[in-house]
């Protein structure tokens, strides 16, 4: 199996989706544990859309050599997926820790925590 890494950047398969989740083939990180990803079967993962949203539940995001990510996006913590990892392709690259406390208020925010 494959091992998959928190905050990494993959490409993920999000179809079959339906009415208003985020669809197509996607950049998104993996928000799930290391300890959780070494057995499972399933990842935790949120897309990364295009531009930057002014909105509490998304983190914008620059391009950087690290993330590899070719334009400005956010990720969007309302629209989180547990997908399996078949869906998973290519990694694209690894968000960096200057983002995490961001991405933490964002759930607290989704979450109501």
């Amino acid at each position: 199996m494959t091992e998959f890494k928190q905050l990494d950047i993959h490409w993920i398969d999000l179809e079959p989706a339906k009415g208003a989740e985020t669809k197509k083939l996607r950049p998104c990180v993996i928000l799930q544990g290391d300890l959780v990803n070494i057995q499972s079967r399933t990842l935790i993962v949120a897309p990364l859309l295009p531009n930057h949203k002014p909105w509490p539940f998304a983190v914008n995001l620059e391009p950087t050599q690290e993330n590899g990510l070719d334009k400005n996006r956010h990720i969007n913590l309302k629209q989180l997926r547990a997908v399996d990892v078949s869906r998973i392709g290519r990694k694209q690259g690894k968000l960096e820790s200057q983002y995490i406390d961001a991405v933490k208020a964002a759930l607290t925010i989704v979450f109501d925590l």
